[in-house]
């Protein structure tokens, strides 16, 4: 089944990205992590709308989910699975093993399941805030568990708060990362590591479905593709 969901994604040119957080009817997140929270049964028949534009235009569809909650486990895998959509993981290393979190166990489990497993650094932070030092020692803690625990390479990542600059993205695909996952919307371009990615949240629904039902064309390939220029520019204005 993995070997399927792959050969759709790689065969496209384009691919839709969602991203998730807690997904459980009673949520496990907490504070100000309630405002990406969204419960299974709502968030179930919208990712059922998106698979069905997805067989309609082509399009692959993946989902991501971010934080560790123990919903990936639950309530997330195995809808991936009974429908064959592909699916990454975004794993804060220090959070594994808290209350409503996954285990180091479960991070295997869902690896076994077929979802690919990327780091979301150690603690949760703005990398954007941080030094050079305290980022890379962030990525590298969180990268290094992530292999420890599941005994191979990693070379997916997201950006924690979705928040990114020029020095972030040069200095993970640097450190060999094949994807950085964003928190932008739009269609993602199979050939650029930068991906787009369409949050789920309340207020954002109505944008994403409308998002699923599109094909992409050249100026969805032409924002991808620019992403890390623009960034750069953006760096250089003193814009986040």
């Amino acid at each position: 089944m993995a070997a399927e969901r792959a050969k759709a994604r790689f065969g496209a040119r384009f691919e839709l990205v969602v991203g998730v957080h807690d997904l459980a009817e009673t949520p496990d997140a907490r504070d100000d992590e309630l405002a990406s929270w969204m419960p299974f049964s709502e968030a179930e028949p919208v990712l059922g709308r998106l698979l069905a534009a997805s067989r309609r235009t082509g399009t692959p569809l993946r989902v991501t989910s971010d934080d560790a909650f123990r919903s990936d486990l639950h309530l997330l895998a195995p809808w991936l699975v009974r429908h064959g959509v592909a699916g990454a993981i975004f794993v804060p290393t220090r959070f594994l093993g808290r209350p409503g979190r996954l285990t180091a166990d479960d991070v295997r489990v869902l690896a076994g399941l077929g979802l690919e497993i990327g780091v979301h650094g150690a603690r949760h932070v703005d990398w954007t805030a941080l030094s050079e030092r305290e980022f890379i020692d962030d990525v590298t803690e969180g990268r290094r568990a992530l292999e420890q625990i599941l005994g191979r390479p990693v070379d997916l990542a997201a950006v924690p708060f979705g928040r990114f600059d020029a020095r972030v993205l040069d200095r993970l695909l640097a450190m060999g990362f094949r994807e950085v996952h964003t928190s932008r919307p739009g269609l993602a371009l199979a050939s650029v590591p930068i991906k787009p990615r369409n949050m789920l949240k309340s207020g954002s629904l109505p944008a994403v479905l409308a998002l699923g039902d599109r094909r992409g064309d050249w100026r969805d390939a032409a924002r991808c593709r620019l992403r890390r220029l623009s960034t750069r520019f953006r760096s250089i204005g003193g814009a986040p």
